[in-house]
This record gives C-alpha cells, structure tokens and sequence, in this order.
C-alpha cells in the first residue's frame, strides 16, 4: 500500500450515483465491476457503495486501482498517496494514513468519518518530502510536474482547481484562472511565484468552460 498510485479523476458531483462509470485508469469502469472483480468480490459491493458516496464529492480523493490488482479510495497531494482507504475481507474498512505509517480498521462508515476527523485536512498539505523533493536542483521537479487543472465557468467568470485543493482561482479569462491556479501551487510548496509560468499544465474543461469557449 506504500507504492503510489496512478492518478484518477474525482469528480464533484451534488450527491453522487455510483451507478455511472468512473475512470479509473483502465477499460472497465462501472464502479460496481470495478469492486466487485478488483475489491474482493459481490459480498464487499455494500461497503464499497457507502464508501464511495462518502467520499466521491470530497476534493482530492480518487477511486483507483493499484498496480498488484486492489481496489481503493485515496488521497492524493500533487502525485503523493497521504491517506488509502479500502475494504477487507472481513467487510471491514482498512484505513492507512501515509503520513504517520499506521493503520486503523473502521467497522462502519462513521467509524471512517472518525479516522478523517482533522487528519483530512493535515493530509491535504504537502509533506515535507514533497516540498524538499519539488525544490531540490532550484525547483526542476516542480517544474516538470504534470500538473492538473480543471476549469469550469460561472457568472462571467473562469474557475481553475487543484483535484488535491478545495480552493479555486478565478478570472475573467481562462489564462487568468489558470495563471492564478499555477500561482497558488507556488504558494502551497513555498516556490518562487515567478516561477508560476514555467510550470507544466494540462487543463481541463468541464462543459461549461468548453461551451463558454466556443461561443465567446
């Protein structure tokens, strides 16, 4: 559980139908036949269901699977695994905080809302690591990073978020929000904001953003 994992999408949807696909980095992505064939089987589907639904809206967690073939729920800071989160055998939910290297078995799921209490919000900034490894060789790795921006579009104006950050940059243009989103990564790791423009940056636009961009 220590390996990382690669990176999914966490959509934010109101209240989420786990009956619609996810992608999670393969061809079979109805989360249900996910678990169910990668999650230990039909018995778990259950405990994976009111997992999902507690933890889909939450901004930084993605469903994945990892490399050996398991199924889980984790939380990622810019490419680093902080907190995991997967059912066992015994229906129970096995919770792994990187952070401090221990585990902790959740019978229920206001048991796992328990084990997140405070240590959520600790898990959503960088580590010391990853700031002393984005900084080394005057900030190379922090430049090369792929990060990830998605951009939606509201009232007049352009959002651009982080999938580990609740927090979102705005502007009246796309260059502006994104600009703004790559100067917020500057500031979460201590960087050189001037270094907010050499950073390597996929966006993605949701529906609205693409719409606003076709028609303007």
């Amino acid at each position: 559980m220590r390996s990382a994992l690669p990176p999914a999408l966490d959509r934010r949807p109101r209240r989420p139908d786990l009956r619609l696909p996810v992608r999670a980095n393969f061809s079979n992505t109805n989360y249900d036949n996910v678990c169910d064939d990668f999650g230990g089987g039909f018995e778990r589907l259950p405990a994976w269901r009111d997992l999902g639904i507690l933890l889909a809206h939450r901004s930084g967690w993605h469903f994945d699977v990892a490399i050996g073939g398991e199924a889980m729920w984790c939380l990622r800071v810019l490419g680093e695994s902080r907190l995991v989160i997967h059912v066992n055998e015994n229906l129970q939910y096995h919770c792994y905080d990187h952070g401090e290297d221990s585990d902790t078995l959740a019978a229920d799921i206001p048991a796992v809302e328990g084990w997140l209490d405070g240590r959520e919000d600790v898990a959503r900034k960088p580590s010391a690591l990853v700031i002393e490894l984005a900084s080394s060789e005057d900030w190379q790795l922090l430049r090369r990073y792929p990060f990830q921006v998605r951009v939606s579009w509201s009232d007049g104006y352009f959002s651009a978020t982080l999938p580990s950050l609740a927090e979102a940059t705005f502007g009246a243009t796309l260059s502006e929000a994104v600009s703004g989103a790559c100067e917020m990564i500057c500031h979460l790791l201590g960087a050189p904001v001037a270094l907010a423009s050499e950073l390597t940056i996929t966006t993605e636009l949701d529906r609205s953003a693409s719409q606003q961009i076709y028609t303007a």
